[in-house]
């Protein structure tokens, strides 16, 4: 399997508060505007293996620190839609490149849902530091949040055959636990706006997993440009060679907010 292509500047966006508000747990609140930077398209790569053809898309993404009031700065967040003819979602793999990242993410039974009927039945608060790789679960809604006072800068590999969906995670304002500034670590609220929520928050970390393209000290985009057979389970996670999950370890779960 050959990889033509290479690096390009991506296309910047621009995340302005303006945009980011109706997905605050707080929609007056104020904080840094521009919210973040995204930089979509840094590198495309395709590849062929018979008449299976891979498309692959490498982004950037800056978040600044701060807040919007007691809520840490946060991406939108989005979800997966199913890949076409299959009863599985498109995963996505996050390299942390500097600073530190707690990736939420939740499982649903409908991603479309309002957050007054969907069903969360898995919230996953996984911490990435620099140099640590971070798979999206398939079927998982997924919010990036800057937890601490220096920028976060990480990247991501992710099929470029398919849009994320936004509209339900911006009309739930966010994920149905709150990621809010502590007196010394994150405290967890529950968003009022679910009805439907686990009983318990899972907290977890990065585990490297060689099999995914998931090499400690070994950049994603790499990996992908040496070794593409090992990502082709971008474009369908049923080619996985072992689990998505292999590549976390819970280390702990607690009761989930009242």
């Amino acid at each position: 399997m050959r990889l033509p292509g290479g690096l390009e500047p991506g296309r910047l966006e621009r995340r302005r508060l303006a945009d980011l508000r109706e997905a605050l747990a707080d929609p007056d609140a104020e904080g840094p505007d521009p919210a973040y930077y995204m930089y979509q398209g840094v590198a495309h790569f395709t590849a062929k293996e018979g008449r299976q053809a891979y498309h692959w898309r490498y982004d950037l993404t800056v978040l600044p620190p701060g807040r919007y009031g007691d809520e840490y700065l946060r991406t939108v967040g989005h979800y997966h839609p199913l890949i076409k003819g299959k009863a599985v979602a498109w995963p996505e793999v996050y390299e942390v490149l500097h600073g530190s990242a707690l990736f939420v993410q939740q499982r649903v039974d409908d991603y479309r849902a309002g957050p007054d009927t969907v069903r969360v039945d898995e919230v996953i608060l996984l911490r990435a530091e620099a140099g640590e790789k971070a798979i999206m679960l398939p079927g998982y809604g997924h919010w990036t949040v800057n937890v601490t006072p220096e920028p976060l800068v990480f990247s991501n590999w992710i099929s470029a055959d398919f849009s994320s969906y936004y509209e339900s995670a911006i009309r739930a304002r966010g994920p149905c636990c709150h990621v809010k500034v502590g007196p010394r670590t994150p405290k967890y609220a529950r968003n009022r706006l679910y009805l439907h929520v686990p009983a318990k928050l899972k907290h977890a970390r990065p585990v490297a997993a060689p099999e995914l393209g998931l090499v400690p000290g070994r950049p994603i985009l790499r990996e992908l440009q040496q070794r593409p057979e090992r990502w082709t389970y971008l474009c369908d996670s049923e080619q996985a060679a072992v689990s998505l999950r292999s590549a976390m370890r819970i280390t702990r779960a607690e009761p989930f907010p009242r």
